[in-house]
């Protein structure tokens, strides 16, 4: 029951890997460029201080998540709300983490839903063909499965890849917690 418990949390850390990944890209992306490109302007540089006040908040979201699902613990950052805009617009840890935030974040998400999909995914509908032939065209690997044997076959490979690639998954999660946990050791020794 251990190795289920397990490997169900593995899998929904890869996937909120890629759900914060694409969060932190589709909102600093956009609010960072909308910010600058109207910083000419009153509004500009408020809302880019907004924007920057958001981090603190995500990068919980991404401690606590590191803290559950990868059992790495990591103790949470100290910033003040009450900033001043200008220090907050000028402050190197707000840039640095939204550029980790952004970039790397989004690549490695998706790497990380595309680990999930072949370590998870693909041996539980290979686990599942002998079931599922009948109804649908598989075709897993490029092999038909259109008889009740390659079927078979095929449940028995998906059975002995779950449990080959459970390991890698585990080492997969291990290893994003552990870059959350350097983010976060890195914007905490810029204070």
């Amino acid at each position: 029951m251990g190795f289920i418990v397990t490997n169900f949390k593995n899998l929904v850390y890869m996937l909120s890997w890629f759900f914060i990944g694409f969060l932190y890209f589709s909102f600093y992306l956009i609010s960072i460029t909308f910010s600058v490109g109207v910083s000419f302007t009153v509004v500009g540089i408020p809302i880019l201080a907004g924007v920057f006040r958001t981090i603190p908040f995500l990068l919980d979201i991404d401690r606590k998540a590191a803290e559950k699902y990868a059992n790495i613990n990591i103790p949470s950052l100290k910033w003040d709300p009450q900033d001043k805009v200008t220090r907050e617009v000028s402050d190197k840890r707000n840039w640095f983490a939204a550029g980790i935030m952004i970039f790397p974040r989004f690549l490695f998400g998706f790497l990380s839903f595309i680990a999930a999909f072949v370590c998870y995914l693909l041996p539980i509908a290979m686990i599942l063909s002998p079931y599922l032939y009948r109804l649908f065209d598989m075709t897993i690997m490029m092999i038909s499965i259109d008889t009740l044997p390659r079927a078979v076959i095929a449940c028995i490979s998906g059975i002995i890849l779950l449990l080959l690639l459970s390991r890698l998954a585990a080492k997969i999660v291990k290893w994003a917690g552990s870059y959350t946990e350097n983010i976060m050791e890195t914007i905490r020794s810029w204070r």
